[in-house]
């Protein structure tokens, strides 16, 4: 679900931390967007700008096509339409995220897929 609701209030929860340590920073002595750009995503936001922003939030190395399959509500059949759709993103990073990132969280190494002919 591209990241549920972090992106969207990482700048709230960053404002806690920084001047509410008492009640926001209690155990973890880092800056909550510290973890941007460390943890996995799906691609699945159902709008080209939220999509956009989160890549451009979290790094294009952590955001992997997501189909919400096997819920109704996801890209089955046509997974990929909405990386496809924004115009902002280059043929490159169109590639990482809807197969070359997958293959990386899921540590297979896309060699495998080269044909030899």
């Amino acid at each position: 679900h591209c990241g549920g609701s972090f992106p969207a209030t990482i700048g709230r929860v960053e404002r806690g931390w920084e001047c509410r340590p008492d009640l926001c920073a209690i155990d973890n002595p880092n800056n909550p967007r510290k973890y941007c750009g460390h943890f996995w995503i799906d691609s699945l936001a159902h709008d080209p700008k939220v999509l956009q922003s989160v890549v451009e939030l979290l790094g294009e190395d952590k955001v992997a096509l997501g189909t919400d399959y096997p819920f109704p509500l996801g890209e089955v059949p046509g997974a990929g339409k909405l990386i496809e759709s924004v115009e902002a993103f280059d043929d490159r990073l169109k590639h990482k995220l809807l197969w070359e990132n997958g293959l990386k969280f899921l540590g297979i190494d896309a060699t495998q897929f080269e044909s030899s002919a």
